[in-house]
């Protein structure tokens, strides 16, 4: 019984919708921020007591420390991985827990536990109920990664979610890091792209990405956008090509239409930091 591990470590199907998705891909060799996994298992011995135990305590430390040693970076992202999420019917992006630029064990563990909570919380009661998700047998489990430091960041739909075209791709982006597009708290840069290189850009619209978290900071507050950072756009054209040719190779490795979080780093790395079903039916963008 494996209750804490790295990717290589952990079987994925006992590490929620997220982190198996994640696991796949870091395993086929794509570009996935490491870190390692509290699974199901982890989340039955939190359930016990509705604490972390004392000897989980300890190992969550450990590979937190080996994490942090393996990646020269104190700063991590926690994040839940549930049995029920990422599915085509249903995506719950935003309604579980995720903590960024961690960076203490104390922070971490008491960012585990509100992760472990966030199952029960009544935002996901309510929206399961909404989708007529049975509560029966839910489990969770935590993902802890090295905190990527992006340039920009973004969402990818290989196949448009709104439009019935199958040969347009949607890329959002924002400065910074992702979670102020995903919440809905900035406007992000949209763009609307052929399928198949040389992806020839069919619609675009500049975004109003009026503030962005300072990653140089720790933790990381928000700040207010520069002026040339609102007035030009947070992609290039060859890094919009980059990010659809990523989206492409892991469509093509999951075999289904997929939305999908990114960050460019600022030494120019593109990173995959979520792959999940296009939801049918629904769309997160903000246009």
């Amino acid at each position: 019984m494996n209750y804490i591990g790295f990717f290589d470590e952990v079987w994925p199907d006992e590490s929620g919708g997220k982190a198996r998705n994640l696991i796949s891909l870091f395993l086929a060799g794509f570009l996935v921020p490491p870190g390692f996994v509290l699974t199901y298992h982890a989340f039955r011995a939190f359930q016990e007591k509705q604490a972390i135990p004392a000897w989980l305590d300890q190992g969550i430390r450990r590979y937190y420390r080996e994490l942090c040693r393996r990646t020269q970076e104190h700063r991590v992202a926690v994040r839940s991985s549930a049995s029920a999420e990422d599915r085509a019917s249903a995506s719950f992006a935003g309604i579980y827990d995720t903590f960024l630029y961690i960076d203490s064990e104390a922070a971490l563990l008491e960012s585990v536990s509100a992760c472990f909570a966030s199952l029960s919380s009544p935002r996901a009661i309510l929206y399961r109920r909404k989708r007529h998700i049975p509560e029966t047998d839910l489990r969770m489990a935590v993902l802890v990664q090295q905190m990527i430091d992006p340039r920009t960041a973004g969402i990818l739909f290989t196949r448009h979610p709104a439009n019935p075209d199958p040969q347009v791709m949607v890329v959002e982006s924002t400065w910074g890091c992702c979670e102020l597009l995903v919440s809905g708290r900035v406007v992000p840069d949209h763009f609307e792209v052929k399928r198949g290189g040389p992806f020839e850009v069919i619609n675009k619209a500049l975004g109003k990405k009026e503030i962005i978290l300072a990653a140089d900071r720790s933790p990381a507050p928000e700040i207010q956008a520069l002026p040339e950072q609102r007035e030009s756009f947070s992609l290039t054209d060859k890094q919009l090509a980059r990010v659809c040719s990523l989206g492409e190779k892991i469509e093509n490795h999951f075999g289904s239409g997929q939305d999908i979080e990114w960050a460019i780093d600022r030494e120019d790395r593109l990173f995959v930091l979520q792959a999940r079903p296009i939801t049918r039916g629904a769309s997160q963008m903000n246009v």
